[in-house]
């Protein structure tokens, strides 16, 4: 029969585990997270009016990038937030393409 101690440890193990887990997938689903910074840039967080004014687009092109998927905010209390390096990482993108 296991002893208390295992039971206590196991518990903390797992409990470890299930935390690791949502850091995988909080990753998996922003991957600018994890991804380098453009040498000497300070990634800051900017909210969805100043995305808009960054980006100069209107409430509409906002709403249709964040749909189609162009644009991925991270929801946050008080409104969706941008890291400034996944913006530039979708214009570059954009770019590319030839869609500026």
């Amino acid at each position: 029969m296991p002893s208390y101690l295992n039971i206590v440890y196991m518990k903390k193990i797992d409990t470890l585990i299930k935390i690791l887990y949502n850091i995988y997938l909080l990753l998996k689903e922003n991957p600018a997270l994890i991804t380098p910074l453009h040498p000497g840039m300070k990634d800051e967080q900017l909210t969805r009016q100043e995305v808009k004014d960054y980006l100069k687009i209107s409430e509409s092109t906002y709403k249709r990038k964040v749909k189609d998927g162009t644009l991925k905010p991270t929801k946050m209390p008080g409104g969706d937030r941008f890291y400034k390096s996944e913006l530039l990482a979708a214009f570059e993108e954009s770019h590319r393409r030839g869609r500026t």
